[in-house]
């Protein structure tokens, strides 16, 4: 069933494939549905860490495996959107499709996260507490976004149409 079009005022940002462009408040919030991987990224890229300390980022009481894993989706979802072209897969196609859904799974896999974090904790301190609080509803408050908004619902209906062959002409 088509969507109906977007009311004249949010029909804009159309890219040069005739699709509607990826803002970038939706590139933010990729970053921050992957938050966890992008502070692996930074902390593993800023510093010449020796062998030890590397053990000590990896081990038990590192990184926290079960938040990257929730949040892996999400990087899967940003790729798939960096190959809204023609040329796309039907992997792209299919994962693009499904991007609301990813991302509100995401969101509730990062709030299972936090809420488990937040209940083992013995000693609560305001940071990172508060902040790990603030992002959950961020999360949640994208996913509200992404759902009732009819930009974002015709952005995820819509990817470039894939290349027509032409037809092989024998002599």
């Amino acid at each position: 069933m088509p969507l109906p079009p977007l009311p004249q005022e949010e029909a804009f940002h159309v890219n040069q494939h005739g699709v509607l462009a990826i803002p970038g408040l939706m590139w933010a919030a990729f970053v921050l549905l992957a938050r966890q991987w992008v502070l692996l990224v930074m902390v593993g890229v800023s510093t010449f860490r020796g062998q030890t300390d590397i053990s000590l980022l990896l081990g038990e009481g590192g990184v926290p495996w079960g938040a990257l894993a929730a949040q892996a989706p999400v990087l899967l979802l940003a790729y798939a959107a960096a190959q809204r072209v023609p040329t796309a897969g039907a992997w792209a196609r299919r994962v693009w499709r499904h991007g609301r859904e990813i991302v509100a799974l995401a969101a509730l896999l990062n709030l299972a996260w936090t809420i488990l974090f937040l209940w083992s904790s013995d000693y609560w301190m305001p940071w990172p507490e508060l902040f790990l609080a603030c992002c959950s509803l961020l999360d949640l408050a994208i996913v509200l976004a992404l759902f009732t908004g009819p930009y974002y619902r015709q952005l995820f209906n819509e990817f470039p149409s894939a290349p027509t062959a032409s037809p092989v002409r024998s002599a």
